[in-house]
């Protein structure tokens, strides 16, 4: 799921809520519609207990989230990655729209909601101000899904990818904040995961457009050992004029590393990315390109990024500035950027 909003689907056959089709065949039965009807050709059964209308194509997450959706008794409430998407925000879905993980469902004490294929119910402490009603749809805030998302992950970067998706300002998506998920951890005692949500709150970045850029600037910070990376940040030739955002910089060095994501292999892309590294260097900076495919060997990109420092330190005609014009700071494109 993408956009700015859930996908919404017409509440007219007895559906639980009005954001996905699946619906519990209970749920049906409940709101009078007879055995024969729900066994026609009218439904078709998804899994156990789950029916979607006929005809009705579902992709793999929206099948998953509509699981969820019409599995969550009263009182539950979805969460993770899950509630991102459900919000909008579908950066902690995962690159793979088919390979879906399964989806953390909130469950108070005395509620039950066994475990199933793509269902992980949690009965830990969840505050009532963690939860938000969309409409008949209950899920957890962005915030509290961010701690979530942290606790669970396998590792502390993937924990950090995941806060610096929950807080971006830079992808465009819905987000919360820095604050806001510190308050959650804050407010939490003795739940797996704690700890390493509390060592992921200060490694984040709210100026972080995409996972690439987090996992390459931990590369950066972490293995190479740079101390002062800005993200996302604008580059100015001595006119006034703008070179480009450069996704990381090496404040002490120079070094500009771009990350190549999938959307850079088209043309446009591809072509705009070489205009803008081509102005960068004719102002006399070091740029390296990172991709996905870099990252299989952590050791080697580190390695790489180490040799490009040191090419960029012995680099002392800059042409190039950080320092931002007038003009930049009246435009209102540029307020993504702050």
């Amino acid at each position: 799921m993408t956009g700015a909003g859930p996908s919404r689907f017409a509440d007219d056959r007895g559906m639980q809520n009005p954001y996905f089709p699946v619906v519990r065949t209970s749920t049906l039965r409940a709101s009078g519609v007879s055995k024969a009807t729900v066994q026609g050709p009218q439904w078709q059964r998804r899994a156990r207990g789950l029916l979607v209308p006929a005809n009705t194509g579902l992709d793999a997450l929206t099948g998953r989230l509509g699981d969820a959706a019409a599995l969550a008794t009263e009182g539950c409430a979805i969460g993770g990655w899950a509630s991102f998407a459900v919000q909008g925000n579908p950066w902690l879905s995962g690159p793979d729209p088919e390979q879906v993980r399964d989806v953390l469902v909130h469950c108070p004490p005395g509620r039950q909601l066994r475990a199933r294929t793509g269902i992980r119910p949690f009965r830990g402490l969840t505050y009532p101000d963690e939860m938000l009603d969309l409409d008949g749809l209950t899920v957890t805030t962005m915030a509290r899904a961010a701690f979530d998302e942290m606790r669970l992950a396998r590792s502390l970067r993937e924990a950090v990818i995941a806060l610096d998706m929950a807080i971006s300002t830079a992808h465009g998506a819905p987000h919360t904040t820095l604050a806001r998920v510190a308050a959650v951890v804050g407010a939490h005692h003795k739940v797996k995961g704690l700890l390493r949500a509390q060592e992921a709150l200060p490694l984040a970045s709210r100026r972080s457009a995409s996972p690439l850029e987090t996992s390459t600037r931990l590369v950066l910070t972490r293995d190479v050992g740079v101390e002062r990376v800005a993200v996302n940040v604008p580059v100015f030739s001595p006119a006034g004029d703008l070179l480009g955002i450069v996704d990381l910089l090496d404040l002490d060095s120079g070094l500009m590393v771009e990350t190549d994501g999938e959307h850079h292999r088209d043309l446009i892309h591809h072509t705009k990315d070489n205009w803008r590294e081509e102005k960068l260097e004719r102002a006399g900076a070091v740029v390296s390109r990172v991709t996905a495919w870099d990252h299989r060997d952590r050791l080697a990109l580190s390695a790489r990024l180490n040799e490009a420092r040191r090419a960029a330190g012995r680099i002392h005609d800059h042409r190039w500035t950080l320092a931002q014009p007038d003009w930049w700071r009246k435009w209102e494109p540029a307020r993504r950027w702050d």
